[in-house]
């Protein structure tokens, strides 16, 4: 079975580095996979989960954006932000949530609207994402 490697990058670090044999993105015209030997390209990423898969696992990273490069032997992605869906802890999550609501309900001079807006999409996202795999898990 043909494999090749993929580096997931976010803001955040490395969010996986591996070897697989298929990845799907979220793309503005739908999901694509990628199978080794695919055809160059360079396409913009929509929210969403690549689904990577090797031969013994699947693992899911959801994203809020970015952009996906394919060559002939690598995947390399560029997200706004990520994270490992699999990995997503629902209270860390909710915590952040209710810290960034409260902090945009008082809106404080001081308090960079679009910062917490941000946090605020991320916590969202991780929830949403950790909830879908414990749902998918049941």
């Amino acid at each position: 079975m043909n494999n090749f490697e993929i580096e997931i990058l976010s803001p955040q670090g490395f969010i996986f580095k591996g070897e697989i044999h298929s990845a799907s993105f979220p793309t503005a015209k739908g999901t694509i996979t990628v199978l080794p030997g695919h055809e160059g390209l360079v396409t913009n990423l929509k929210h969403g989960e690549i689904i990577l898969k090797s031969s013994d696992s699947i693992k899911k990273v959801t994203i809020t954006g970015g952009f996906a490069e394919v060559t002939n032997k690598n995947i390399n992605v560029i997200a706004e932000f990520a994270v490992n869906s699999d990995n997503a802890n629902k209270h860390k999550i909710e915590q952040a949530v209710k810290l960034a609501k409260d902090m945009k309900e008082k809106r404080k001079k001081f308090v960079d609207m679009s910062v917490i807006e941000t946090e605020l999409k991320k916590s969202i996202t991780e929830l949403k994402s950790g909830l879908d795999t414990k749902r998918k898990g049941m």
